[in-house]
């Protein structure tokens, strides 16, 4: 909690005294009015942000904006105080989920004084989807399987000898339709809502799918190691370090069959391009987690994997996905161009998300 005030000293806008008159204009006489008027006001509110510790300047301008509009001023002082609760409350927040919010609520009484006290919430990643069941109206993620995944399934000559590992599988859009298509299919997804649905989904179609409701980096002993493809679409956005990503990368290579593919999106620094931490943590909180081509070479360092192509997100869907299809949901086209982090033109976001493939190299024995 901290406080704010008093404000800089008032001014005498007119006076009598010895008998001499001075004069105030009109409009001094109404602002000194309505300094009063300010002072005579109540006013509560709350903020709510998400937390980015890199921004902390961001969040001191936006408090003494707030302040500063119901006539209250604050010392530096009161702003190292403020630094010092935002400090630990946004280092708290982020370290817990990149689901997290502060939550500033303020009080400004009679007078020239405010108070304000500052919180944090924060969901899991699995309880933030199933919020989004909850609170939104469904479909969450579109109708139709993501156009790259379908038309990289359809290179298999035999559905039924293709079989797939959806990682993050949400609400089956890509799972349902490629064990339709005749394709076994096995689904991971941690939220406990979404497995739901797609069971649901699968026994009414009675489709070769099996569900398995946990986090994919647990453990290994439920996979398979003949899986022709394994596929990630709108997750590796969800990740918060390359420790994960590495995981991702030594999982594909010890659960794909020789020769079979790793298909993911992730949002990519451009070339020539950088951001800074703070643009990565903020990233984070919207759904946007970025890395660099380096980190992701550091990934891939020693592994059994070739990459064989990188698309655009972005302009391959919607080159691919038909035009009373397009988007498949409001946010699609923004948030696949970066533009959720950037509030910039689509052309000069310095993040693009990428479809990238990589294929498992065959080993000598």
């Amino acid at each position: 909690s901290g406080f704010g005030g008093p404000g800089p000293p008032e001014e005498r806008v007119g006076n009598r005294g010895r008998g001499a008159d001075v004069d105030t204009n009109q409009a001094d006489l109404r602002d000194a009015v309505t300094r009063r008027l300010h002072r005579r006001g109540v006013v509560k509110g709350e903020l709510v942000l998400p937390a980015v510790p890199g921004m902390i300047e961001e969040y001191v301008t936006t408090l003494d904006d707030t302040f500063k509009a119901i006539g209250v001023h604050f010392s530096e002082a009161d702003f190292d105080t403020m630094r010092g609760i935002l400090r630990t409350q946004l280092a708290e927040a982020y370290a817990a989920s990149p689901r997290s919010d502060v939550v500033i609520t303020y009080e400004s009484p009679v007078g020239l004084t405010a108070s304000y006290t500052i919180n944090t919430r924060w969901f899991t990643v699995a309880g933030a989807y199933d919020n989004w069941i909850a609170t939104r109206e469904p479909p969450l993620f579109g109708t139709e399987p993501d156009a790259r995944v379908w038309d990289l399934a359809a290179e298999a000559p035999d559905p039924a000898e293709f079989r797939v590992l959806d990682i993050g599988a949400g609400t089956g859009r890509n799972t349902l339709a490629l064990a339709r298509r005749g394709h076994p299919v096995e689904a991971v997804e941690m939220t406990g809502g979404f497995a739901d649905i797609i069971r649901a989904e699968a026994a009414k179609d009675a489709l070769d799918v099996r569900v398995i409701q946990r986090d994919v980096f647990a453990g290994l002993d439920d996979l398979r190691t003949d899986y022709q493809l394994i596929l990630l679409s709108e997750v590796v956005s969800d990740f918060r370090n390359t420790e994960q990503l590495r995981g991702l990368l030594e999982l594909a290579a010890h659960c794909l069959a020789p020769g079979g593919r790793l298909l993911f999106n992730i949002f990519l620094v451009k070339d020539g391009r950088s951001v800074d931490a703070a643009a990565v943590e903020f990233g984070q909180q919207a759904y946007t987690s970025i890395f660099t081509r380096k980190e992701l070479d550091d990934a891939l360092s020693g592994l059994p994997l070739e990459l064989v192509a990188d698309d655009s997100v972005y302009e391959y869907e919607k080159a691919h996905v038909p035009a009373e299809k397009w988007p498949p949901t409001s946010w699609y086209e923004n948030w696949t161009s970066g533009l959720d982090v950037f509030d910039l033109p689509r052309e000069q976001c310095p993040i693009d998300m990428r479809w990238l493939v990589f294929r498992k190299e065959w080993l000598a024995p």
